[in-house]
């Protein structure tokens, strides 16, 4: 009777793990799919940003140049995107778009504080010539 009884617990845990096996795994292997897609797309963002031409955007455009780094909506490339799970390119274009965004307007806001302080030094630059031409006569 007590072999039985142990038989049936047996029965009961491989019933578990299996159960586990079959209705987890593929929730994680998913997760594993999000994170991947996740990861690439932050680092494709970075790569593929151009920080310079946003610099410059908020230094000529000032807050003008603001404003369109925050309503130009970045892409990533589709090439990137062939193939893959629907959970990577989600992930990969949340991530991307996120990422690309963050440094755009970083970028555009270093620019226009560059460019603002460039500005009032000119001025200040310009205003202290003046004066000092004017002051000889």
């Amino acid at each position: 009777m007590r072999k039985m009884h142990l038989n049936g617990r047996c029965f009961t845990l491989v019933a578990v793990v299996t159960a586990f096996m079959v209705f987890a795994m593929p929730i994680l292997a998913q997760q594993e799919e999000f994170m991947a897609g996740r990861m690439a797309g932050e680092q494709a963002a970075r790569a593929s940003t151009n920080g310079t031409i946003w610099l410059l955007v908020g230094c000529l455009g000032g807050i003008v140049g603001i404003a369109i780094a925050y309503v130009v909506e970045p892409n990533p490339p589709a090439t990137m995107l062939l193939g893959k799970s629907p959970e990577y390119v989600a992930a990969y274009s949340d991530a991307y778009k996120q990422t690309a965004k963050g440094v755009q307007t970083s970028k555009a806001w270093t620019g226009c504080i560059a460019g603002t302080l460039a500005y009032v030094l000119l001025y200040a630059l310009a205003f202290a010539a003046a004066e000092s031409t004017t002051s000889t006569y």
